[in-house]
């Protein structure tokens, strides 16, 4: 132990040069006059006359300074606090009052109480209103512990937890749980790129929420809800509570059961809705190139395919059928013929035979009457028929059906040359359609 001078009174241990008022010279390493050197520091203990302690610098700038200078990485660097048994709850406290040590006062709201900081060094200085800290600001009225804590990087505070416990990022007053502040755009990434240009999470503008799902950096949201309970599809600016852009898709429980032309229907007065035929939606035959076929005075029990056929949706079907009948040769005034038409399926050829589908319901036929008598001199009498057949199409797909004629039967002695002609032909007054039945 060294006494260096009783009126300067510095105690020097292993070391006859103390630097302070209490200097221990660990590695007994340091030089007899002078400054030590930074590698000779690394192992010193100095108290200075103002009581600043440093351990590892002989200059401490705070009242408690460690430097460790060029000694590598690991434990060297580390504050290791131990506890065992009752004392395993090691920890780091930091008090704050206003007053003196000897008559302290309360604090009052937004005073600090205590904060970790790590400063970078940056332009060759020390710069320690930067860098990163932990912060705590009393909160209460003196008369409670209420504290909050702050974090901050880069010299700026990013996160705030209230002494209520909201947290708050991007905002210093979080009202909720986690409060992500009053900033427009993305807020919240479920998964974003390293680059950050595909981006799928949730965002903000004044009064809308925002869904976005792989947006790049300045890509738009995909959907929105607006503050008036609009939703937006494809638009940030919905006219009404579902507004969608682009194509839809609206399934049934069953899948693929939607009819084409179908519409959504509730189902009850809650508000449940189907998709369903509209009573209103009718659909309009088709006729082949050379449709027609002539139909001669005689009985026959066969149904031919006259060239016309409608393609209809799953559902039922009332079938309008107007036809044109155009009589060629003669007739007595007791000579007449009883004709038959209905539906079948397939894709027969023109002329040729065919079954009634079994999809066609009753009433099953439009028939008609040609009745006598037609003169050689008169010899084309012309007439309409017309009637409705009940068709179900149980599929899940639209279905084609075929308008077939024939089973007739004859009554008097027509001449054998005698015919309807081109039944099922293109006269303007010949038509087929469909209305759907609700």
């Amino acid at each position: 132990m060294t006494l260096s001078g009783m009126a300067v009174a510095q105690i020097g241990i292993s070391t006859a040069n103390p630097q302070g008022a209490f200097h221990v010279d660990g590695a007994k390493d340091n030089v007899l006059t002078g400054v030590p050197t930074s590698a000779q520091q690394s192992n010193d203990f100095v108290v200075l006359k103002n009581g600043n302690v440093g351990i590892g610098t002989i200059n401490p700038a705070a009242k408690f300074e460690i430097v460790a200078d060029n000694q590598g990485e690991g434990s060297i660097n580390d504050f290791t606090f131990r506890g065992f048994g009752t004392s395993k709850l090691p920890a780091i406290y930091f008090t704050g009052a206003n007053g003196t040590y000897s008559a302290p006062t309360n604090l009052v709201k937004d005073d600090p109480i205590g904060a970790v900081t790590f400063i970078p060094r940056v332009n060759n200085n020390y710069i320690y209103t930067s860098g990163s800290r932990i912060t705590s600001y009393y909160q209460g009225d003196g008369s409670n512990i209420s504290t909050d804590l702050r974090l901050s990087t880069s010299g700026r505070e990013r996160i705030r937890i209230s002494e209520t416990g909201n947290v708050g990022i991007g905002t210093t007053t979080p009202n909720n749980l986690l409060d992500l502040g009053t900033s427009a755009g993305k807020k919240l990434a479920i998964w974003n790129s390293v680059a950050g240009d595909d981006f799928y999470g949730f965002g903000a503008a004044q009064n809308v929420l925002q869904l976005f799902a792989g947006v790049p950096t300045d890509g738009n949201a995909l959907m929105t809800l607006n503050k008036n309970g609009r939703v937006g599809v494809g638009t940030t600016n919905p006219q009404a509570n579902f507004h969608a852009i682009g194509t839809r898709r609206f399934e049934n429980a069953t899948g693929g059961s939607v009819p084409v032309g179908s519409v959504l229907t509730a189902t009850d007065s809650n508000g449940t809705a189907e998709w369903k035929t509209p009573a209103s939606e009718t659909v309009v035959g088709d006729i082949i190139t050379g449709a027609g076929i002539d139909i001669p005075f005689a009985g026959v029990m066969t149904l031919r395919y006259t060239g016309r056929s409608i393609t209809l949706p799953p559902g039922k079907w009332a079938v309008t059928i107007t036809q044109l009948t155009q009589v060629v040769g003669i007739l007595d005034t007791d000579d007449w013929m009883f004709v038959r038409s209905t539906f079948g399926e397939g894709n027969p050829a023109l002329g040729s035979t065919a079954t009634q589908s079994p999809d066609v319901k009753s009433p099953s036929l439009m028939s008609f009457k040609v009745q006598g008598p037609a003169s050689p001199g008169h010899s084309q009498q012309f007439d309409v028929a017309q009637g409705i057949v009940f068709i179900e199409n149980k599929t899940n797909a639209p279905k084609t059906y075929r308008y077939i004629v024939g089973n007739t039967v004859v009554g008097g002695s027509p001449v054998a040359t005698t015919i309807i002609k081109s039944f099922g032909g293109t006269w303007s007054e010949s038509s087929i359609y469909a209305t759907a039945i609700k």
